[in-house]
């Protein structure tokens, strides 16, 4: 390549790569087609068109979409069946026709793809991606990045590309297979197969046209901004990768579905057989669709034989472990890094123990979601634990094998633990800075066990040192201003006082004083009393609320813009349908394993239908 104007040159492969793409790609800064549209619960959506199912749920805490509708009423534990009409119930298709821009870690997982492990990982390891860009996205639930491209994202994305098309230029040989002499046949066939990969799907005709069009120009004698300049293959392969990689089609999900076969119960758009193959493989691994699901989406095979592609997919290490990132990243787990306590009171919590904590949550939740049954997220006494954990947290004998570094698998004490409810990590990830919060913990038990929604930024304020957890409880009761709200969850905080803010299990509190954690749960609940977080665990895990929450969580997650609001099955206000759409599925499969849950919600209408633009 002779003399050039690099930046304008990108700017001049910028228009040529949307050039490529279909007629009204300018709309891909927009999340959903349709314009917004009623609720069947009366709320009004925004801009990006998903009619809802009910009103709104709130936005709780650290970035955690609140699960239901926002007032608590008597549903929590309601039957699926009260809330949907039949299979036609026009709720039970939650997203319009959208076109959804990939998060940063989506497009890092698509060029380990197309191109290699190695530049993926150059790709954050060397800065090119920032570490917000990154990594915040993977801090909050559904884990999103922005769906606009801006100024500032732009220039994030200008220099991923550039550099992978450097890195394809730089290895031509081993990436393209082309070898001296290098052909301009040779390329473009790669140029092809690359294309098929990034957009997901076959070319059109006039894709592959404007591909071929771009190499060819590239590969002319031409003049670029006053200069005459003529390139190699390799440098217009490295340029024609630019523009393939910064293409709409590349860039954005797109979800129109097949308009030539509408469904009629429940009335929706199906995703075209290659959109449900990225739905699926986003979904259960965070990566574009392998060659497997490209073959049975290619030949019309995939719909038939979803539970086959979704079976092999579970098998996968690859996806156990991003399933389980949506679930620490649900519960906040992820976040026990950046907590920060009090060193005078707990002078043992240290970022080792904070990393030794987040090992053992992992560790935890790879058991429960793919060992156990769904339920064992609350019932297990599971724990693995290294020498610091058990010593200094759970107050075990540490089990044979383990040591500062090498974690082992135990059982806990049947009177002190039970599942996540009692886990230190999770504990630890929400705790206050200087001492327990009976109202914070029992709105953290409402809002991630029930997907109940936050009522608020006042919770009771800081908690009250010289009173015990149920004088404050009792005090909360006796205020009609707070009783209405605080009655919702305060008694889960209340059951929880045996933990300290690390999770440690005690019997006395801060001040020396006996721990009474008895508590009558809310009528939501059945008004039943518990005697403590063992027995509240067990009563939330056979409680069909904990059931529905978690069907809804995964639900929220797998229809990934958070504009698409997912609810839990509520009465009186029938809301939930596509929700108990998929808690039915999971409990008709017998099994009741997390692994049925992510089968149910990849078999529900909301999965695969979406709504048709007015």
């Amino acid at each position: 390549m002779r003399n050039t104007d690099r930046v304008s040159l990108y700017r001049w492969l910028f228009v040529a790569a949307v050039s490529l793409g279909v007629a009204g790609a300018s709309g891909c800064s927009t999340r959903n087609l349709p314009q917004g549209q009623p609720g069947a619960g009366g709320s009004v959506v925004g801009s990006g068109g998903v009619v809802g199912a009910g009103q709104a749920g709130n936005t709780g805490s650290g970035g955690n979409t609140g699960g239901g509708p926002s007032t608590t009423g008597t549903g929590g534990a309601a039957g699926m069946a009260s809330a949907c009409q039949g299979a036609g119930d026009p709720r039970l298709v939650l997203a319009g026709q959208r076109i959804l821009r990939l998060t940063m870690q989506e497009t890092v997982n698509t060029v380990r793809t197309l191109i290699d492990d190695t530049e993926a990982t150059a790709l954050v390891k060397n800065n090119i991606i920032s570490g917000t860009d990154y990594i915040e996205p993977l801090r909050r639930f559904p884990p999103l990045a922005e769906n606009d491209i801006d100024s500032t994202s732009f220039a994030v994305l200008d220099r991923v590309v550039s550099h992978v098309a450097a890195y394809v230029q730089d290895n031509f040989a081993n990436l393209t297979g082309c070898l001296p002499p290098v052909t301009d046949g040779c390329a473009k066939a790669y140029l092809a197969n690359l294309a098929i990969k990034a957009y997901r799907r076959q070319l059109t005709t006039d894709e592959q046209t404007r591909l071929n069009a771009l190499f060819t120009r590239l590969r002319s004698e031409q003049t670029v901004n006053g200069y005459l300049v003529t390139y190699t293959v390799e440098e217009a392969t490295n340029y024609s990768v630019y523009a393939l990689l910064s293409s709409p089609q590349m860039l954005w999900r797109w979800e129109i579905g097949d308009t030539t076969s509408p469904s009629a119960a429940p009335a929706g758009i199906p995703l075209t057989e290659q959109e449900m193959a990225t739905q699926l493989s986003f979904f259960l691994t965070d990566q574009p669709p392998d060659a497997q699901l490209m073959a049975a989406a290619d030949a019309g095979m995939l719909r038939a034989n979803l539970s086959v592609h979704v079976d092999r997919l579970l098998a996968s290490q690859v996806s156990r472990d991003w399933l389980r990132t949506i679930m620490e990243t649900y519960f906040q787990t992820n976040l026990l890094p950046a907590v920060s306590v009090d060193a005078n009171q707990f002078p043992l919590f240290t970022p080792a123990l904070a990393a030794d904590m987040s090992t053992d949550t992992r560790k935890f939740l790879d058991d429960a979601l793919w060992n156990g049954s769904l339920s064992g997220l609350l019932t297990s006494r599971t724990a693995f634990v290294n020498t610091a954990l058990a010593a200094n947290v759970y107050g075990v004998t540490v089990p044979a094998g383990a040591s500062a570094t090498n974690f082992v698998q135990t059982t806990l004490p049947s009177t002190q633990r039970s599942g996540l409810l009692t886990n230190p990590g999770f504990l630890t990830a929400h705790a206050t800075f200087s001492g327990q919060d009976v109202a914070a913990r029992g709105l953290l038990v409402d809002m991630m066990m029930l997907c109940m929604p936050s009522p608020g930024s006042n919770t009771g304020g800081q908690a009250d040192a010289a009173q015990t957890g149920q004088q404050q409880v009792a005090m909360r009761a006796a205020q009609p201003a707070c009783s209405s709200c605080h009655a919702q969850f305060d008694a889960y905080g209340l059951a929880l006082e045996n933990y300290d803010n690390i999770g440690r299990f005690r019997t006395t509190d801060g001040m020396g004083r006996a721990i009474d954690a008895h508590a009558t749960l809310p009528d939501v609940q059945g008004g039943d009393t518990v005697a403590n977080g063992v027995e509240l665990a067990q009563q939330l895990a056979d409680s069909p609320a904990f059931k529905n929450c978690m069907a809804r969580t995964l639900l929220q997650y797998a229809m990934v813009d958070r504009g698409t609001n997912v609810e839990v099955p509520m009465l009186p206000q029938q809301a939930g349908c596509a929700t108990a759409d998929v808690v039915s599925r999971f409990q008709s499969a017998g099994g009741g394993k997390f692994a049925d849950l992510v089968r149910a919600t990849a078999a529900s209408p909301a999965f695969a239908l979406r709504r048709a633009a007015p």
